[in-house]
């Protein structure tokens, strides 16, 4: 008979428990790269807004990265002043609106952007050489899958309202 614990059921980790292993993995790969280079430690909250903007020089909305992270237009403005005086993003006003701002990787910004997705697929390639790159590819090919069907469903934020993802 196989033994079960809190974390462990009948037929393994949980899903919570998977998804965070590679998850966490990238993590600390890009957190310990960008140390090497210097970039200064950032929370979660900067690093999910530096990944919501665009590497275009287009830049976005104030309310569009506020849809895209879910988190209130106060909050996000404050991490925005965070990275702007960090120089990881710029402000600049919106063409098509005389008042409306957009933000933009800055200089730092960009490096930092560059760097992340460098790490990421290096690190992806380290898990294929484990997995086979079949399975890699059917790993991708799974949760580009997933990530799809939950992104046209209706989330339930943790107030219990619900909003509809975006794309991006």
């Amino acid at each position: 008979m196989r033994k079960t614990s809190r974390t462990t059921g009948p037929r393994g980790r949980d899903l919570r428990t998977l998804l965070h292993v590679p998850q966490h993995d990238l993590q600390a790969q890009v957190a310990s790269r960008l140390e090497r280079l210097g970039f200064p430690t950032l929370r979660a909250a900067h690093v999910q807004l530096l990944s919501a903007i665009s590497t275009e020089g287009t830049g976005v909305r104030l309310a569009d990265l506020v849809t895209a992270v879910s988190l209130p237009k106060q909050t996000v403005g404050d991490l925005i002043d965070d990275l702007e005086t960090m120089r990881m993003v710029e402000r600049f006003p919106d063409p098509d609106h005389g008042v409306i701002k957009r933000v933009r990787l800055g200089p730092k910004g960009k490096v930092w952007a560059a760097e992340v997705k460098r790490v990421a697929a290096a690190t992806e390639a380290r898990w294929a050489t484990r997995l086979g790159s079949k399975k890699m590819k059917s790993l991708r090919a799974l949760l580009e899958e997933l990530a799809a069907t939950v992104e046209e469903r209706p989330s339930v934020r943790a107030n219990g309202s619900r909003h509809r993802m975006r794309k991006s």
